[in-house]
């Protein structure tokens, strides 16, 4: 049963709990669109473009999260399959795609509504973590590029953990490097796969971050749609 009076420690997720990753991602993905001349290519339509990216991103970063690829696969891949779809195959415009996603996505700044209040008033009862699978060279960048560090005692990042979550270890190490106990820490995440199952398997309690109002078929004890709701939980 979740207890919030036992919580010593609050860990976050990054990417779609506290940075807007779909709102930023897209924003890029437009932005790339027309600077590779997408459209000249014989890719006219934006919306179906990027429906298809996120797509293929999201059937990528799955194989990732279960080791079935690398990181640089993911990357690369991630453009070089959505190109096909449309008829191009072309290895150097997706690799200098991926490229440029990565330089250009870790300056955007948009957060989720609520972030900034949410996390002054947790901070000043709570020591903050957060949890991310992330890649290194992007996740520490947006952290401090959208002023958020502060915030935050530890950052545990999978290649830091060697382990990707669901997988319990990514969280036990976030709990030694913070110094917590799992029956005394919550984790907040937006993904009930790999958020919240991952997360209760390491024996932490969990708030669902359910932005998009979704059918609680998990069970989860506490949901949220709006972070500002975490200031009547703590």
């Amino acid at each position: 049963m979740m207890n919030s009076n036992n919580v010593k420690h609050i860990f976050f997720d990054l990417d779609n709990t506290l940075w807007d990753f779909s709102a930023n991602s897209k924003v890029i993905v437009e932005k790339l669109f027309y600077d590779f001349d997408l459209p000249g290519r014989g890719i006219k339509n934006f919306d179906q473009f990027f429906l298809n990216y996120k797509q293929r991103n999201e059937f990528l970063w799955d194989a990732y999260r279960y080791g079935r690829k690398n990181k640089e696969e993911v990357r690369f891949e991630r453009f070089y399959v959505t190109l096909y779809d449309f008829g191009i195959d072309n290895r150097s415009i997706a690799m200098q795609m991926a490229e440029y996603y990565i330089q250009h996505t870790r300056h955007l700044k948009e957060l989720l509504p609520g972030a900034i209040e949410t996390l002054q008033y947790l901070n000043k009862k709570y020591p903050l973590h957060i949890i991310t699978n992330g890649f290194n060279e992007v996740q520490f960048f947006k952290i401090k590029n959208c002023g958020l560090q502060d915030f935050f005692k530890t950052i545990t990042t999978a290649e830091s953990a060697n382990s990707l979550k669901p997988d319990r270890k990514i969280f036990e190490t976030a709990l030694r490097d913070a110094n917590a106990f799992a029956n005394e820490s919550i984790y907040i995440g937006d993904s009930p796969e790999v958020d919240g199952k991952g997360a209760l398997n390491a024996g932490m309690q969990f708030v669902w971050f359910n932005y998009n109002a979704n059918e609680n078929q998990y069970g989860f004890e506490k949901n949220i749609s709006n972070l500002s709701q975490l200031q009547t939980i703590f």
